[in-house]
């Protein structure tokens, strides 16, 4: 669904600024006892974590982690997040275990 294709990398010139980063994606690792509490129209909090050595992407739901993000939009994103950019992730489908949402920035 991006308007971008491969080869660019975070620093592409076809790369959104931060402030205009925007994407759905799905949830990866969702966490069945966070799911379970999620309703569509849920507004998610979107930070950066360190696990065993490596950052990751986490949306949180009440401090509690829901799940994660990965891909080339998400390495954007994290490195938008530790430039001091703020996401929020809007749930737009719950299919049982598996959750879409909707990142956006933060005006």
């Amino acid at each position: 669904m991006s308007g971008t294709s491969g080869g660019g990398g975070v620093g592409g010139t076809n790369a959104p600024s931060c402030s205009s980063l925007r994407f759905e994606a799905q949830l990866t690792s969702p966490q069945p006892v966070a799911v379970a509490y999620l309703k569509i129209g849920d507004v998610l909090q979107v930070s950066v974590a360190n696990m065993k050595g490596q950052i990751v992407v986490q949306v949180i739901k009440n401090g509690q982690v829901v799940g994660g993000l990965a891909g080339p939009d998400a390495s954007r994103l994290r490195k938008c997040i530790e430039d001091g950019h703020e996401y929020t992730a809007t749930v737009r489908a719950i299919n049982g275990g598996q959750v879409r949402v909707f990142i956006e920035h933060i005006s």
